[in-house]
């Protein structure tokens, strides 16, 4: 089945309430394209189709343009380590293989380097690379949604 036939029977399952199987088709969509961000939007949308688990929706939009910022908050509450978002996002080899987009690249950046300590190694996008502040963990809210990075105070790692 392609992705395109898949994605049909997914707006079909949404449509009819099947918000589970849909969920389900997604995530095997996910693990044969982990770079695909499309198939990622879709995902966080049919976590915000179902009405639950916005940390979810933040999970699988993190590295959307649509990404909304109480669901990137939940994510980052339910899982506080960086490391563990970052293993969360199932992104392939972060080090060596940047997304697509700006913003994604950015926004896994910064995660990378507060996960690992160190930039990924992106040869064509070294300044997507670069882009995380060096910032404490009160300090760092990782992303203006609407253009990319913008270190605020916060009480908590979000």
């Amino acid at each position: 089945m392609s992705i395109e036939s898949t994605l049909a029977e997914i707006d079909s399952d949404l449509r009819e309430g099947r918000h589970g199987l849909a969920r389900r088709r997604l995530r095997g969509l996910v693990s044969s394209f982990p770079t695909d961000l499309t198939i990622r939007r879709r995902f966080a949308d049919a976590h915000r189709a179902a009405g639950s688990a916005p940390d979810e929706a933040g999970r699988w939009g993190y590295l959307s343009e649509d990404l909304r910022s109480h669901e990137f908050r939940k994510f980052g509450r339910r899982f506080p380590d960086p490391a563990r978002r970052l293993a969360l996002l199932l992104w392939p080899d972060p080090a060596h293989n940047p997304p697509s987009t700006r913003t994604a690249r950015r926004r896994l950046a910064i995660l990378y380097r507060h996960a690992t300590g160190a930039d990924p190694d992106w040869p064509d996008h070294r300044e997507d690379a670069a882009a995380a502040p060096v910032l404490s963990a009160y300090e760092f809210e990782p992303l203006d949604l609407r253009a990319g990075i913008t270190p605020v105070r916060a009480e908590y790692w979000v």
